[in-house]
């Protein structure tokens, strides 16, 4: 039988041979596929190192930190070992946390004692969805880590995974509670899980500025409460503010300063809102930059128009200070109502927007309806 022979490349493999050595036997084939690689490997390497010394050359004026060597000679920062804590698993708590909603996605809660899911603001877990009921279910601590869950004969009445509550039932962990078209789910959560949800909630409703509810919760709490204000037949007033004077403290002392008064106006306007808007679940949010939109169930023209003129007072006195640089911003405002004025949140947005051009036009630092 012929013995079957390979030349000496194809038996050591060209990766291994340097392309200027013949091999005894070596096959054409197998000779020009060596050559024909390391030529290709010769090209990327120098390619390599022409970009790294043009990226050098481009970064040499620019900042050091953009150097990938840097990146690289600087190794690997140490873990503080009180940072993550001890390798042990942390207790669990029960835990809701809204996975569905228009209004609420992400709000979350710690279950203790006895809490009631509902659309009435006075419920230990309220929801702005206008098909859960006031007093829509309750979850029901019996000890021993146990949770009961009982539908409060709602309208839309409370399903778990699909599956209609009747009387009681237990919770397990990871259960999907299903009350009108919010979704909860009822979990066993560490810290760490805990930590998560509650981070994902802020970046999710809240501006990070002012610390005010994001545009997104503010706009579905608006048609929530404008539905529930046209139900009852209440008046519903919206506030439209723009500040007046960022631009020049922005050219003046740079944007930090600006954002500094943009932010703390934020939190008075939060301020005068809980003093002044008792119990009617008053809110307002950043509408966008320097611009901020507020709505106040129960109050007609006049009472809006006082609490526009509040925060208006409240910034024009504020004074402002930062790297001991006072700053004095003021505020425009416009006011639109429901239903004397408009009928729908777009058309009363856009009356209370109208109110404010008229309040810039009028020479700023005002309020006008």
């Amino acid at each position: 039988m012929p013995q079957l022979r390979s030349c000496w490349g194809c038996v050591l493999g060209i990766d291994s041979i340097p392309p200027e050595v013949v091999l005894p036997g070596e096959c054409c084939s197998k000779k020009f596929a060596r050559d024909t690689a390391a030529a290709d490997l010769l090209n990327v390497s120098m390619s390599a190192s022409v970009s790294r010394i043009d990226m050098s050359l481009e970064l040499s004026g620019t900042s050091a930190k953009y150097s990938d060597t840097q990146c690289f000679d600087a190794g690997t920062l140490r873990v503080d070992d009180g940072a993550i804590g001890p390798d042990r698993r942390s207790p669990k708590r029960a835990f809701l946390n809204v996975i569905r909603s228009r209004a609420d996605i992400g709000v979350n809660a710690f279950l203790t004692g006895r809490t009631v899911i509902g659309r009435n603001p006075q419920c230990t877990f309220p929801l702005h969805d206008l098909k859960v009921s006031g007093n829509h279910a309750a979850i029901t601590s019996v000890g021993d880590g146990q949770f009961l869950l009982e539908d409060l004969n709602s309208t839309n009445g409370t399903r778990v995974d699909g599956v209609p509550v009747v009387g009681r039932r237990f919770l397990a962990d990871g259960d999907k509670i299903f009350v009108g078209e919010t979704v909860i789910r009822f979990s066993l959560a560490d810290k760490f899980d805990i930590d998560f949800h509650s981070e994902v909630a802020a970046l999710v409703g809240r501006d990070p500025l002012t610390d005010l509810p994001s545009k997104r919760r503010f706009d579905e709490a608006l048609e929530f409460s404008l539905e529930s204000s046209r139900r009852h037949g209440r008046p519903l007033a919206v506030l439209m503010m723009d500040m007046d004077g960022v631009k020049q403290i922005n050219d003046t002392h740079g944007h930090l300063y600006g954002a500094y008064v943009i932010g703390q106006t934020g939190r008075l306007i939060a301020n005068v809102l809980a003093a002044s808007v008792h119990g009617s679940n008053g809110q307002a949010c950043r509408f966008g930059g320097d611009e901020f939109s507020a709505f106040l169930p129960d109050h007609d023209l006049q009472a809006a128009s006082r609490v526009a003129e509040q925060i208006r007072g409240a910034i024009q006195t504020a004074n402002f200070k930062k790297d001991r640089i006072t700053l004095r911003p003021t505020i425009s405002v416009g006011v639109a109502c429901f239903p004397q004025i408009a009928a729908d949140s777009i058309a009363l947005v856009t009356a209370a927007d109208a109110a404010l051009y008229r309040a810039k036009a009028r020479g700023k630092n005002c309020v006008m309806a």
